[in-house]
């Protein structure tokens, strides 16, 4: 069973996550430059907005998620070889660290939610990534060992999940390598030929 990370991997949308972050906090009051907020991208949003502004991070979080989807969703595009979907078996599921309400609206909006059987977002989770609780969800949701998990994303994070969890990390390489994918890619269109 396929699971995917959804921002920067089926689609480019992290630069626009991070617009919203920084829009977010200046409605607070609070300037902050984009090479504070790129590390923290691949986090629960939760988590991100503990970092950024910890006495009001549930508001700040709030308001990131309104303004992402009113003013930068129409600016996300789902990549080229998202298009791979059509070919993996099903089920196929997105795991994401962004909230699953958001994650769904940007699925719909890049054409991409009929390939995906299940979305489970940093918020609908005890513990996002790294941690493995998402992939429990996934287990039980369609009687899938964690195991037999192939898990594809772009960042360490996703991979730690994996790891975590007993599953098959592989890394889409689109800025640069993970650290602990156990295969790493170029293009999702390798998935079809990998034998894992």
């Amino acid at each position: 069973m396929y699971v995917f990370d959804l921002d920067g991997t089926l689609v480019d949308s992290v630069e626009a996550h991070i617009a919203a972050w920084l829009d977010a906090l200046r409605n607070f009051g609070v300037v902050k430059r984009v090479e504070e907020i790129r590390p923290l991208m691949g986090l629960p949003a939760a988590e991100i907005a503990k970092a950024l502004m910890p006495s009001r991070a549930r508001e700040l979080a709030a308001v990131k998620n309104e303004i992402f989807l009113s003013k930068y969703l129409p600016l996300v595009k789902a990549y080229d070889d998202a298009a791979v979907l059509k070919l993996l078996p099903r089920p196929i599921a997105v795991v994401t660290s962004s909230s699953g309400h958001v994650a769904r609206r940007i699925l719909q909006a890049v054409g991409l939610s009929h390939y995906i059987d299940l979305v489970v977002g940093g918020d609908e989770v005890p513990k996002g990534k790294p941690a493995p609780d998402p992939l429990y969800v996934v287990s039980r949701e369609f009687g899938v060992p964690p195991g037999a998990m192939v898990v594809v994303g772009d960042s360490d994070y996703d991979m730690d999940m994996a790891e975590a969890a007993g599953a098959v990390g592989v890394c889409i390489a689109r800025r640069a390598p993970c650290r602990g994918g156990r295969r790493v890619i170029h293009s999702l269109y390798e998935l079809a030929e990998l034998s894992l």
